[in-house]
């Protein structure tokens, strides 16, 4: 069942007060460094995991080019070479396959936009608010 409530002007809530337009600029500006920290973060997160599956897949290769070079070297000295051109190479390729993936990454990054429009349009609205306040006086 639902029950009835009187309305009391006591409990009513409090008329939001008037915000001058210096407030408002100002907590526009601390909400647009949230937004640019935000965005911030999220780019570099992007160039920390490009980087930290690059390194050790350049490390990688460098070892898969030793191993091939021993497997070139191999038959000279009647040694088994067989599986290390095997290693080395699948080594190699995967090795690469994730320099490739790293390089793509990075440069398909995306800067921070949303920031920038956002500047602009604040600029606009602070112009529309100061011609606005101009006209009223």
């Amino acid at each position: 069942m639902a029950t009835v409530q009187r309305f009391s002007p006591l409990s009513a809530p409090a008329q939001p007060e008037l915000e001058t337009v210096a407030a408002r600029f100002w907590r526009l500006v601390r909400l647009e460094v949230e937004l640019a920290l935000a965005e911030t973060e999220q780019v570099l997160h992007q160039i920390l995991i490009a980087v930290a599956v690059a390194v050790p897949a350049a490390i990688a290769l460098i070892a898969s080019l030793v191993v091939l070079i021993a497997s070139g070297v191999a038959p000279f000295v009647d040694a088994p070479w067989r599986h290390l051109a095997i290693a080395g190479g699948g080594v190699a390729a995967v090795s690469m396959a994730c320099l490739g993936w790293s390089l793509w990454r990075l440069r398909s990054l995306e800067w921070p936009r949303q920031t920038l429009t956002s500047f602009e349009e604040n600029r606009q609205w602070l112009g529309a608010q100061l011609k606005s306040r101009l006209t009223l006086r």
